[in-house]
């Protein structure tokens, strides 16, 4: 089964590009080869990039907060293991706490001198060539610790707000329970009050991918075929976190 998700609103949206990639800048990371070197780069520059059109530390502030709250009324309930609701509130508090008073995640990679002589390289057709950035055909060269030395210290200058980015997606995405559907002949619409993102899970046996429009109170989906297939009813499961 793979898993889609779709937003149901700007915000949600904002943190699931930010969340992937995170993803990406750790999966690319170990820096062996240079297309993950390459990798690595694209989506730290796409992350300046998406951080200077906004700035998500307010709202995720207020998110946060709500989450917390909902733990709190959840502390009531008899099954709740109480040690580890404790552990989460505790999580939490701190992010709400961190996040108004640090700075602008990568604002200090502006002073970074050799991101900023590599930037504007990576938005040009075959720009990596070492004649080129020559600067970046040089530090592929380095030792892999120096490497390494230098992509860990660019990536925890994003720590915070990874760490309450994910925490955040986890907590929307655990509240959500799926539940088998049917799109008839390729469509399906709900309600989705109070819904910030839509999960979808499809085997893609059935040659079809999801495509979603909607708005905070109501979104349909239509499943597409890959090719020439006919599309008839579409079976999937469905999440409304």
């Amino acid at each position: 089964m793979l898993t889609y998700e779709f937003p149901l609103n700007e915000k949600s949206r904002t943190y699931l590009r930010f969340d992937a990639l995170f993803q990406q800048l750790k999966n690319c990371q170990q820096l062996e080869q240079s297309t993950q070197s390459f990798n690595f780069f694209k989506a730290l520059f796409d992350f300046i990039e998406l951080s200077e059109r906004c700035d998500i530390r307010t709202d995720l502030m207020k998110d946060l907060e709500k989450q917390r709250q909902k733990l709190e009324s959840w502390s009531q309930l008899p099954e709740v293991d109480l040690s580890k609701l404790a552990s989460l509130q505790s999580e939490l508090a701190t992010l709400i706490y961190e996040l108004p008073r640090s700075v602008r995640a990568g604002s200090r990679f502006k002073e970074d001198k050799f991101l900023c002589a590599i930037r504007q390289r990576f938005s040009i057709p075959g720009g990596l060539c070492p004649f080129d950035v020559p600067i970046l055909h040089h530090w592929l060269g380095l030792p892999l610790e120096k490497r390494l030395r230098d992509s860990q210290a660019w990536v925890q200058e994003l720590d915070l707000l990874m760490r309450a980015t994910e925490r955040l997606l986890q907590l929307w995405r655990d509240s959500g329970s799926f539940s088998a559907q049917v799109a008839r002949n390729g469509f399906y619409q709900a309600n989705a009050e109070g819904t910030e993102l839509i999960r979808l899970r499809v085997d893609p046996s059935q040659g079809h991918y999801p495509t979603m429009s909607g708005h905070k109170s109501r979104f349909a989906v239509r499943f597409l075929p890959l090719g020439e297939l006919e599309t008839g009813d579409i079976e999937f499961q469905l999440a409304c976190c």
